[in-house]
C-alpha cells in the first residue's frame, strides 16, 4: 500500500494513522453509577414494626472521583439518585427481615450516606483505584435512641485506566458490603426487636 510513497511520506502517514487509532480508543467519558446493592440478611424481626425511613446525604459535592485518563478535565464519577438508593436499600433489608409498614408511629430510621470516594494512583501504566465509603445509621423510638457507623474501603490494581463495568463492579462492591454490615449489625437489631 505504501511502497510508491517516499520513505518520509509513509512513516508520516503510518505515524497519523496509529495517533488516530490510539485516541480513538483512550476516549472517556463520565460515569454516573445506577447501583442496586445486594444485602443478605439472617434475622427476622416483627411483622407488625412500623419504621419511618429518612435518607441524608451528607457529601458536600455528588461527585464520588475521577477517571484518571489523561484528558483534562478528568470524566467524573457521580452515584445516580443517592437517596432513592438509600431508601430502596433499607427497604428491602427490612423487608427481608419481615417488616412491610414504611411510614410513621414507632421507629425512625435516618439513613446518612458519609462518605463515598473514588482516589486513583498512577504508577507506570497502572492504576491503583481505591474506593471508600463511610455510612451512619440512626434508629430512634421515643426517647430511646441507638447510632451505628459502618465503613468499607477497597483497593484494586488495573493494568489501565478502568473501564466503566470495572468502576460499576468495584464501586458496587462497597456499597454492597457496607450496608451488609449496617443491615446485620446485631444491636441494630436488638433496637428494633426488643424495643
Amino acid at each position: 500500500m505504501f511502497s510508491k510513497l517516499p520513505k518520509y511520506l509513509t512513516f508520516t502517514l503510518v505515524t497519523l494513522l496509529l495517533s488516530v487509532a490510539i485516541s480513538g480508543c483512550q476516549t472517556f467519558n463520565s460515569q454516573v453509577l445506577d447501583l442496586h446493592p445486594e444485602i443478605q440478611v439472617h434475622r427476622s424481626l416483627p411483622a407488625d414494626t412500623r419504621i419511618e425511613i429518612i435518607t441524608k446525604d451528607l457529601r458536600p459535592t455528588e461527585i464520588i472521583g475521577f477517571r484518571l485518563t489523561g484528558e483534562q478535565p478528568n470524566p467524573q464519577i457521580i452515584l445516580k439518585n443517592t437517596h432513592e438508593l438509600l431508601a430502596h436499600t433499607a427497604e428491602h433489608a427490612l423487608e427481608d427481615m419481615g417488616i412491610r409498614r414504611f411510614y410513621s408511629g414507632e421507629f425512625r430510621l435516618v439513613v446518612s450516606l458519609v462518605d463515598l470516594n473514588y482516589n486513583v494512583t498512577k504508577k507506570t501504566l497502572k492504576q491503583k483505584v481505591d474506593v471508600d465509603m463511610k455510612i451512619r445509621l440512626q434508629l430512634t423510638k421515643g426517647e430511646k435512641s441507638y447510632t451505628g457507623n459502618y465503613a468499607t474501603d477497597k483497593h484494586q490494581t488495573f493494568l489501565k485506566t478502568p473501564t466503566e463495568q470495572d468502576n460499576q463492579k468495584l464501586i458496587g462492591e462497597v456499597v454492597s458490603q457496607t450496608m451488609n454490615r449496617a443491615f446485620n449489625d446485631p444491636q441494630l437489631l436488638d433496637f428494633i426487636q426488643f424495643n
